[in-house]
């Protein structure tokens, strides 16, 4: 049983999506379909921004070194250290092989697998660390610098921490700006806090509008997702090179920096969705 697309739209804004190639066709699906595709077991295709990162102490964010999430070029990918009790650990190679996050944790007595991906904005220095069976692993947390965060989780991550003494086994996921040209592995609407779109009125805009809005934002189109009954395989969504400007705009989402997929047809968002949209971002009414 299909959900009205109004409803589903009204929701656009939650769940980021991984792995952008199937992840993001699923996010097509939910919002111009009507068709919510249930969440898969895979790890992390679906990441609740309401799931909070615990921050961990200001003392020992005050600690890690403000290299974290820089590229290094230091033999060893990570700086690990010891205080009050935990592993606090700073990545000084992004694009390091996963193994060598492994092999430094391992020294350690730690079965704990570390895996860097490309974020959009929203997503940015995200700790999410789960266990084999895809629960969180609330021991090991991300440490947040002094001051508000204005992220989607409220996690701006500057480094984490492991207790001393860890004997579970996880996966520790921590995102990454992407590089020009690069796929994004995690993202999410492109009106959540942190992303161009956000608390601009673009909703029911004609392509041609708000292909203009992301060019002053310096983002383009980059292709178009829009209903068709006919693709079975897909979940009713197809994807094109592009639409008629006339087009009616409900939503989107960047698939690489600068990049933008549009969920695009010619029925308009009600009112109500729309201040629903506005009022769960807090923002103003359009």
């Amino acid at each position: 049983m299909t959900r009205n697309i109004d409803q589903v739209v009204a929701q656009f804004a939650a769940p980021p999506v991984t792995e952008v190639s199937e992840g993001a066709r699923e996010l097509m699906r939910e919002i111009t379909a009507g068709s919510p595709a249930a969440a898969p077991a895979r790890r992390r295709r679906w990441l609740s921004p309401r799931v909070a990162i615990p921050a961990g102490g200001l003392l020992t964010a005050a600690a890690v070194a403000l290299t974290w999430l820089q590229p290094g070029t230091s033999a060893s990918a990570l700086n690990i250290r010891q205080e009050g009790g935990y592993y606090v650990i700073e990545i000084k190679d992004l694009y390091a092989n996963p193994k060598m996050y492994e092999e430094q944790l391992r020294d350690y007595g730690l079965d704990v697998s570390l895996v860097v991906r490309p974020a959009t904005a929203a997503f940015e220095r995200q700790v999410f660390p789960t266990t084999p069976d895809n629960r969180v692993v609330n021991e090991i947390q991300g440490i947040n610098p002094p001051g508000p965060c204005d992220m989607v989780a409220d996690s701006c991550a500057i480094g984490l921490k492991i207790p001393v003494g860890f004997k579970g086994t996880a996966l520790v996921e921590v995102s990454r700006k992407a590089r020009p040209g690069e796929k994004y592995d995690i993202t999410t609407a492109w009106d959540a806090k942190g992303e161009p779109m956000h608390c601009v009125p673009y909703a029911n805009k004609t392509v041609a509008e708000v292909r203009a809005m992301l060019t002053e934002r310096g983002v383009r189109i980059g292709g178009f997702a829009v209903p068709d009954p006919t693709a079975e395989k897909s979940g009713g969504v197809s994807e094109r090179a592009s639409v008629p400007d006339t087009w009616l705009v409900r939503g989107g989402f960047l698939s690489e920096p600068g990049v933008a997929t549009v969920m695009a047809q010619t029925t308009p968002l009600s009112q109500e969705i729309i201040d629903r949209r506005n009022k769960v971002e807090s923002c103003a009414a359009s």
